[in-house]
């Protein structure tokens, strides 16, 4: 019964009764702060390297239709082009809504080796689909495979929709420090779903988000690295922060915070991780709720794996062979 309550709560968080509704901002990372080109398109190349990027995630375990994420990034520097190109794809569940989103991007990076600035762009599609089967709404009839939703909105099977995606943003990164702020859904796209049974439409809302974060003693055995990052959907506004102590190059533990205000806590989080190599590492993450949820769930987890290869390290010497001629 309260697993039904539960998903009655996911469904009406996605819909409502007039012609359109909001979804909610996008999929939130544990490791987002720490891992900023998932939401900022300037990241990609500004550190001269490639990266690539895995997080996947599922949130409020034992709550039926809890939501999940995956996201898989991948950029390069291209000196040619003055900035760095990047790929990702997204993908996120809750409820009976899937939404992938398929993007490139290109950051034209400014600077030296001490300071550098980004300026991104990233454009793509947003493929989201509605399963209408699986709704529960107020007023509707369900006995078998009889399915009447009484409302001439809803779908009463699978429906899908496409719309445009375009964000940009700005990133400063310097030894100790980096900042940086991303407008995403700056098309306020609209996926609009129809069907003979019903039609509805949801509205993508633009959405703003800062990151910054500090790394201090970098050179030392213990380092600390303060992180904070803000959403705001010009509707509610999200705040989180985290600070990881890292061992030498070994890997990291942390502790992190997220809420929308000291009167909507949502969950603490721990983080581990661990330097698998000096290009590879892989990261854990674990929430515990403290909202109203947390009475129904077991919690979130969340497994992120970066993979970096520098492409301004010095060229090794060449070996010198010493020939009897001279």
């Amino acid at each position: 019964m309260k697993d039904k309550k539960i998903l009655l709560q996911l469904i009406i968080f996605i819909f409502c009764s007039s012609e359109f509704s909001f979804a909610q901002q996008l999929p939130q990372f544990a490791y987002g702060s720490l891992n900023p080109e998932f939401y900022n398109p300037a990241v990609s190349g500004i550190t001269k390297s490639i990266n690539a990027s895995a997080i996947g995630r599922t949130q409020w375990l034992n709550i039926t239709g809890h939501p999940t994420a995956q996201a898989l990034s991948f950029s390069s520097y291209i000196p040619n082009l003055h900035g760095g190109l990047g790929l990702l794809i997204l993908n996120s569940q809750q409820g009976v809504q899937k939404n992938t989103y398929a993007m490139v991007g290109y950051s034209f990076i400014a600077g030296n080796k001490n300071h550098r600035f980004g300026f991104g762009v990233r454009g793509g599609i947003i493929q989201s689909t509605i399963d209408g089967a699986k709704l529960l709404a107020p007023d509707g009839f369900y006995s078998g495979s009889i399915i009447s939703h009484n409302d001439g909105l809803l779908p009463l099977n699978s429906v899908s929709a496409i719309a445009p995606e375009f964000s940009t943003g700005i990133f400063y990164l310097n030894k100790i420090m980096n900042v940086g702020i991303t407008g995403s859904h700056l098309l306020n796209p609209t996926l609009k779903y129809s069907s003979n049974s019903g039609k509805l439409s949801v509205d993508e809302v633009r959405n703003i988000s800062g990151s910054i974060s500090f790394l201090i003693n970098r050179e030392k055995t213990i380092s600390i690295k303060p992180a904070a990052f803000l959403k705001y959907n010009f509707n509610e506004f999200q705040s989180e922060g985290s600070i990881m102590l890292g061992y030498k190059k070994s890997g990291w533990i942390g502790v992190g915070y997220r809420g929308m205000s000291s009167k909507n806590p949502d969950a603490l989080i721990g983080f581990l991780g661990i330097n698998l190599s000096p290009d590879f590492k892989i990261g854990y993450a674990y929430e515990y709720s403290i909202s109203k949820l947390s009475s129904a769930n077991d919690g979130s987890h969340e497994l992120m794996l970066h993979y970096s290869v520098s492409l301004t390290k010095p060229a090794k010497p060449e070996k010198i062979i010493f020939t009897p001629r001279f």
